[in-house]
């Protein structure tokens, strides 16, 4: 698990979705970050492989609640969720 956001570090834990299926893989999100470091909006971009909407789903919802430091306007990043079976 992964992320990119220039001039901002995670100031909340860096959640992840908890998930049961089979499925291996990752999911890619371009993030917007508003200028108080709450996450406005998550989008799946190229580099996912994991086709599960149910876990996109809950992926998504762990993106939201990531919250980073605060900056001047608004930024754009990446996070890559990771899964492998264990």
């Amino acid at each position: 698990n992964s992320w990119s956001l220039s001039g901002r570090d995670i100031r909340s834990d860096f959640f992840k979705p908890s998930y049961e299926g089979s499925e291996e893989g990752r999911i890619v999100f371009e993030i917007r970050v508003d200028a108080s470091g709450n996450v406005v909006s998550a989008s799946i971009i190229k580099g996912t492989t994991i086709t599960d909407e149910r876990l996109r789903d809950v992926a998504k919802e762990a993106v939201m609640k990531i919250k980073f430091t605060a900056g001047s306007g608004v930024a754009y990043g990446t996070i890559t969720y990771s899964f492998n079976m264990k």
